[in-house]
């Protein structure tokens, strides 16, 4: 019991050090923006977290089939427009916002999955959405009801992740996660490569702060920490993973306004706020509710 115990601890904490460095990632990208390409930062941080995951699960390769490198490539397409916009987006606005925008993607999945598989959004999910929305108008709507460029992509960004993860939770049913991880890194790794080559100016020299930030995007950010998630899940409850994983948006922020030096006013204050309630609501409502409907049962009894 208490080997299982000291499991399930350790699993949790690896999923919080899980969400610190993809926090950390949206200051990463910001800076390695000033020197290289949306596209080309994906070819260089997929391509490295591909290489690392073969080698990692070298003996799993032979089992790959068609399908999943089939599902991958649509997984891969999925995935490279989402970071393609956050990548793009993350240059016109604060890493803390592009964290926080990116994040409705939460809130968004509910909805999704209810077009695909026909399960009706809960009254909770509907609460969400509204605190989402009003979050995202104090973050991003400015004086004339326009909004930021940078905004813009980064909320189109998180509606691709919405995408994503709910086919993700389709195709896992019956495949292994781990070779659909592999798959889809080597797919969104060749899907950027032609963006990079023919629409950016590709580097052939990189000063040596953004060698350690591509390094960092591939090996720590992408690699380390799908191997991560992977394992730690295993031994922790899904409504606890999602719910840690929810804070990667306060971490990016936090990042933000170590490293980058971003401010934060009352407004932006307000629009996280209320934006991380909405994914907490989301991800955790159905206890909330259940509290509610035992709470109400022990008193008319």
């Amino acid at each position: 019991m208490k080997i299982l115990r000291n499991r399930s601890v350790a699993a949790e904490l690896g999923i919080v050090l899980v969400t610190m460095i993809w926090g950390s990632s949206f200051v990463v990208v910001k800076n390695a923006t000033d020197t290289i390409g949306p596209a080309a930062i994906i070819v260089f941080r997929f391509g490295t977290a591909a290489v690392f995951l073969c080698l990692f699960f070298f003996r799993r390769l032979k089992e790959i089939r068609i399908s999943h490198v089939k599902w991958g490539l649509l997984i891969g397409l999925q995935n490279f427009v989402a970071y393609e916009f956050q990548t793009i987006g993350v240059k016109y606005t604060t890493a803390g916002k592009n964290a926080f925008l990116t994040a409705v993607y939460c809130v968004i999945v509910p909805f999704l999955y209810w077009a695909v598989k026909k399960q009706k959004p809960r009254l909770f999910h509907l609460i969400s959405a509204f605190l989402c929305m009003a979050g995202v108008g104090l973050l991003s709507v400015q004086s004339g009801f326009s909004i930021n460029p940078g905004d813009l992509l980064s909320l189109v960004c998180g509606l691709f992740f919405a995408m994503q993860i709910v086919t993700i939770s389709i195709l896992t049913e019956k495949s292994d996660p781990i070779l659909l991880c592999i798959t889809q890194a080597v797919a969104t790794t060749i899907l950027a490569l032609p963006f990079a080559l023919f629409t950016e100016n590709f580097p052939t020299a990189l000063p040596t702060q953004s060698v350690f930030s591509l390094l960092y995007l591939g090996v720590v950010g992408t690699m380390l920490t799908t191997v991560l998630q992977t394992i730690c899940q295993k031994y922790t409850p899904p409504s606890k993973a999602s719910l840690i994983m929810s804070l990667e948006s306060v971490f990016g922020t936090i990042c933000g306004i170590i490293f980058l030096h971003e401010s934060l006013t009352l407004r932006s204050f307000g629009g996280f706020l209320m934006i991380f309630l909405a994914i907490l609501l989301s991800e955790r409502g159905d206890l909330l509710f259940a509290a509610r409907g035992k709470l109400k049962t022990g008193q008319s009894s």
